[in-house]
């Protein structure tokens, strides 16, 4: 298994960390899945104790200036690791002015994401920060507890009324509450 991605581009990573950061608000640890053209963040919590679930799916492409990914076999060509969400949060908050971030999977004493951060330094030479994020490697008899959940279809319309009558009801009313129902 191989992973490795790069981040250049500061809108992109600012708007990855700011993913991150809502994941982490939303549980302790997560799934992250990693395929060819996708990564997917997965938290299937027991919805009967009272636990959330969440299927993110993230283009690599809208993120990414490079990205090599290697799975377990070519016909099961994914790679799936279980994370704390948080310990990527603090990692990606030191690459707020970075000139470049890349991910890499390593496995020095136990399976890891390298996060390496290089910041801008007023020298010739450049600085780097690297954080070593411990990940578990979710074996291939696991995978299928991981899968993209169903969701029926959906038919949601809102009908308003019109935009001036509205805002004048609510000028108004602002006084009485600070909610409405």
């Amino acid at each position: 298994m191989r992973f490795r991605a790069k981040i250049v581009d500061l809108a992109c990573l600012n708007h990855f960390s700011r993913i991150i950061n809502t994941i982490a608000k939303l549980a302790k640890t997560c799934i992250l899945r990693l395929t060819v053209g996708k990564l997917y963040f997965i938290l299937s919590d027991k919805v009967a104790n009272g636990g959330a679930s969440m299927w993110c799916e993230l283009c690599q492409g809208n993120f990414f200036d490079e990205y090599q990914m290697e799975g377990v076999t070519a016909e099961h060509n994914e790679i799936y690791l279980e994370l704390v969400p948080e310990n990527l949060s603090r990692a990606l908050k030191t690459a707020q002015s970075a000139k470049a971030v890349k991910i890499k999977l390593t496995n020095k004493h136990c399976p890891c994401l390298r996060v390496a951060v290089e910041l801008p330094s007023l020298s010739s030479s450049s600085r780097i920060v690297t954080h070593d994020i411990p990940v578990g490697v979710i074996p291939r008899r696991m995978w299928n507890d991981f899968r993209e959940p169903s969701v029926p279809d959906f038919d949601v319309s809102i009908y308003l009324p019109v935009l001036k009558t509205m805002k004048s009801v609510v000028e108004r009313m602002k006084n009485l509450s600070n909610f409405i129902v």
